[in-house]
């Protein structure tokens, strides 16, 4: 009877301790894209002062505003500098596909399409990041945001969709 009560104690305790490492492991994630949003947020306002405008993806649920963002922060950059122009600048070093590989360790920033055309920038839960700027945006100047751990987001930020959303507005 005595090791039964020890072995249920273990399992309990086995229990407690994996429920907690989960939110653990949640938070951590959440506090990334945090981390995350910012970083974009700062490469998105390098790119401005030296553009004079953002990076534009006037769609109203911000689908595609990773590709523009990669494309933007990262692509047009190395395009440059392999073409020879002066003055090419990578914005976010981090979205290089050679620091991104299975094994490197850390959360991959960036996910290829089987062409390895689209290249899409991901948040800690594999979802793309959404970004999008004009009429549509909530700041005046864009709006960046992560769908967070369920994937979902609505415009409405009490709606039920958004409630896990990590973002800069």
């Amino acid at each position: 009877m005595e090791l039964l009560v020890v072995v249920a104690l273990i399992v309990i305790l086995a229990g407690l301790t994996i429920g907690g490492m989960s939110l653990v492991n949640q938070n951590v994630a959440r506090k990334k894209a945090g981390v995350q949003v910012k970083l974009l947020e700062s490469a998105i306002q390098d790119y401005y002062s030296d553009n004079r405008k953002y990076p534009v993806n006037e769609d109203a649920n911000g689908q595609n505003g990773s590709e523009v963002l990669y494309k933007a922060l990262y692509q047009d950059g190395v395009d440059a500098k392999t073409a020879g122009t002066t003055g090419a600048k990578i914005y976010l070093a981090e979205l290089d596909p050679n620091l991104n590989k299975e094994g490197k360790g850390g959360q991959q920033w960036i996910r290829s399409s089987s062409g390895g055309s689209n290249v899409t920038i991901v948040d800690p839960w594999g979802n793309a990041y959404l970004y999008r700027t004009g009429a549509n945006a909530q700041n005046p100047d864009f709006d960046l945001w992560s769908a967070g751990k369920d994937g979902k987001t609505n415009s409405s930020p009490k709606h039920k969709d958004s409630l896990d959303d990590i973002k800069n507005f």
